[in-house]
């Protein structure tokens, strides 16, 4: 049995009285733990359970309306009664929790599941940039795959035959992308990773479904759309596939980059390549004009995606577009991406991919 002393509750209604639960309420201390605050009605339930990712020591709070138990999945239990009118319970990592209505008055009940986020693998090199990348509302660019993985049990395109490469041809296999041209100029280690995206999407706190929650990553030598898997020096699907399989990682200013986005790293020699974002389910330009995802069964608000965007590698080693190359170098009135964050001004066409897993 679980240790509970790491659970916490306190109930809004009766001021700050704590219910005596049979084990200690230690509130986080502000000096070494922080928690995020999540309101949730049993009415209006996103979906029945959901992965809450902290900063280790940190906590995850539940602003509840209309549950009536607090339930401990793994004693099978009910360990509290919880106020419908208002209450509040904070989750940490390690309590399997349940809150519910046994009455069946509410529309569903709803079981967080709180993880430490790990500390990030620090890319290889100096970061070069970091840019939010933008998929407008209107994009008109999109490639059409067919099945060819030779695992019978998916209906997945792998690109140029890459088994960590597959995008979904379950429904038609058209698949929005956008591009990003850059020249190396230093040959050495490079790194492609997002942080980020916005929408959200629901893989994240209680946020709704959104594709561009999950972008894919691929790139290329020379990218032609009319022959995708020609040409493909690598790609990436989830951080979460790749190192220690970490659902998530932190950075040393303590961002948490949730599993899902990409990140890919090679060695390039110098010169010109393209950056291309994909979405892994199957979603052309129709479908993500009108906010229809035919892979989830859902609708999500059409607009403007984007993703906040790193490259990492050799200092001075990165130019954006297509540039001229010299025998000594390159043509510098270009200007070489060097150390920094700078903030780029161009528009990168961003697509999403996103393999959720089950909410039942």
């Amino acid at each position: 049995m679980k240790s509970q002393t790491a659970l916490r509750k306190t109930t809004a209604i009766v001021g700050t009285t704590l219910l005596g639960l049979g084990f200690a309420l230690v509130a986080p201390s502000a000096a070494n733990a922080a928690t995020t605050t999540y309101t949730l009605d049993c009415n209006s339930v996103p979906y029945s359970n959901q992965d809450f990712y902290v900063l280790p020591g940190n906590t995850v709070t539940f602003a509840l309306t209309g549950f009536t138990e607090l339930y401990d999945d793994d004693l099978g239990a009910s360990i509290a009664a919880l106020d419908p009118a208002g209450d509040t319970v904070v989750v940490s990592v390690g309590d399997n929790v349940r809150f519910w209505d046994p009455m069946l008055s509410c529309t569903d009940s709803f079981d967080p599941t709180i993880f430490d986020a790990v500390a990030e693998t620090a890319p290889a090199g100096s970061r070069l940039f970091t840019q939010d990348i933008t998929i407008p509302a209107d994009t008109t660019n999109e490639i059409v795959v067919t099945n060819n993985d030779p695992d019978s049990s998916n209906d997945e395109h792998l690109l140029n035959g890459i088994d960590t490469c597959g995008l979904s041809t379950e429904f038609g296999g058209r698949h929005v992308y956008g591009t990003l041209d850059v020249t190396i100029v230093t040959a050495g280690s490079y790194t492609f990773r997002s942080l980020s995206t916005n929408p959200a999407g629901d893989y994240v706190g209680l946020n709704p479904y959104d594709p561009i929650g999950d972008p894919f990553l691929a790139v290329y030598s020379g990218f032609d759309p009319a022959n995708p898997d020609s040409n493909v020096v690598g790609c990436n699907d989830d951080l979460n596939d790749i190192g220690g399989q970490n659902d998530a990682e932190y950075t040393n200013d303590g961002t948490i980059i949730e599993g899902h986005v990409p990140r890919f790293e090679t060695a390039l020699t110098p010169g010109h390549y393209t950056l291309v974002l994909f979405m892994w389910e199957d979603m052309g330009v129709a479908d993500f004009a009108a906010g229809v995802s035919q892979n989830e069964g859902e609708n999500f608000t059409p607009g403007a995606k984007s993703s906040t965007f790193e490259l990492w590698g050799p200092v001075g080693g990165l130019a954006l577009g297509n540039v001229t190359l010299a025998a000594t170098g390159v043509d510098t009135s270009y200007g070489l991406i060097g150390v920094g964050a700078g903030a780029l001004g161009f528009v990168l066409l961003v697509v999403s991919r996103r393999r959720r897993a089950s909410r039942a």
